[in-house]
């Protein structure tokens, strides 16, 4: 067979059905297919929200052995009207093709399976066990990586010992990322007449006081590179129409950015306690809303990373940068969450989230022989 075909014929497949967040139903039915049928996995298909849906699929060696979570998200970002060609047709160029989600992430989805495909032709032994995902939503809150992390949590799926998510890093390597969460301040005042605002607690002057005093503690901390950033996104009062009443409830929204260290229970505190000096009246509420993701850094004394950048260094003469990650993926909860060791290394992509995204297809299929390599030496397989 020749494999290169095969991929390409499998990424114009994935290209074609559209799935955007929390539309991925029929791109996940596509996988449990290709996952049972043509690579004779066990396979799950779990309902997650909406159209959302995660696809596993489990192949267990002839021996019991370690475990090794491959895949990543199925969904993509909606498609812009600045599409010089169909965003849901593989328009090939030379080397490059181009459609929605080509680079993030089907083609490195793609490159995956193939690997594996090579390897049930060739009734490769190993002992131990594959385990490919394909999580919905990550494009938005994560819902299908949470969901996963439930299925772990009720024994539904084992805990894998290492994680290969197949995200757009070819000659780079993402060891770590920064989190985020979403936070609703909302103060809480006491009504009285607008006229003579000494008679009342206006919520509004409230929070304004304290996204001032944050402003003047945080930037300067975000400028010096000490913390990450926060950014109010949205403030609202209760206002029904002209009328002489101070306001008492008025709630903002925070992205606040998280470099690894960083503890959002403690800045939750702090902001409080600048609250208590800065405003001193009426009463805060902080609350976590969705999407939440913990930062994480792996441990480069990890054996199996160690392994992986052996393999590069020495087999394929690539040097990757190693890279913090400064957007979220799901490797953020599943290495928080279950403490899998999980790294991001796929085929190289460009313009991802963009107009004409497109994957490089020599990089693809490269990756092809990368994944077949790393499994080789994961499960001790000899060349």
């Amino acid at each position: 067979m020749d494999y290169n075909a095969y991929y390409l014929e499998m990424l114009k497949k994935f290209v074609a059905i559209p799935s955007t967040s929390q539309h991925e139903e029929a791109f996940a039915r596509e996988l449990e297919r290709i996952l049972r049928e043509e690579l004779s996995m066990e396979t799950r298909l779990y309902h997650v929200e909406g159209e959302g849906y995660n696809v596993m699929g489990t192949w267990k060696g002839t021996k019991p052995g370690r475990t090794i979570l491959l895949g990543g998200h199925i969904d993509t970002v909606t498609p812009s009207a600045a599409w010089s060609t169909d965003p849901f047709v593989l328009h090939i160029d030379g080397d490059k093709g181009y459609g929605l989600g080509s680079a993030d992430m089907k083609g490195g989805l793609a490159a995956q399976l193939v690997a594996l495909k090579q390897w049930k032709d060739e009734g490769v032994d190993f002992a131990g066990t594959i385990i490919f995902s394909g999580m919905c939503d990550e494009e938005r809150h994560s819902l299908g990586a949470n969901a996963y992390v439930e299925q772990v949590q009720q024994g539904l799926e084992e805990v894998p010992d290492f994680a290969i998510f197949a995200e757009p890093h070819y000659d780079n390597m993402v060891i770590g990322a920064t989190g985020k969460v979403l936070l609703k301040l909302t103060v809480f005042g006491e009504q009285g007449h607008a006229a003579n605002p000494e008679t009342g607690v206006n919520a509004i002057t409230c929070l304004s006081r304290l996204l001032s005093a944050m402003d003047q503690k945080y930037t300067p901390l975000y400028e010096a590179g000490e913390r990450a950033s926060f950014c109010p996104l949205r403030i609202e009062s209760r206002y029904e129409g002209y009328s002489l009443n101070i306001p008492e409830e008025c709630s903002t929204w925070i992205n606040k950015q998280l470099f690894v260290g960083e503890e959002i229970d403690q800045f939750i505190e702090e902001v409080k306690a600048l609250y208590e000096e800065k405003v001193g009246v009426g009463r805060l509420e902080i609350q976590r809303e969705i999407p939440y993701y913990p930062s994480y850094l792996l441990d480069q004394e990890n054996q199996d990373y160690k392994e992986v950048m052996q393999i590069l260094t020495e087999e394929f003469n690539i040097d990757p940068e190693l890279r913090i990650n400064q957007s979220v993926t799901d490797g953020n909860i599943t290495y928080h969450t279950l403490g899998i060791p999980t790294i991001l290394l796929g085929p190289l992509g460009k313009d991802y989230h963009k107009a004409n995204e497109y994957i490089d297809l020599p990089s693809a299929y490269h990756s092809i022989v990368i994944i077949r390599r790393v499994l080789e030496n994961f499960f001790r397989i000899e060349k």
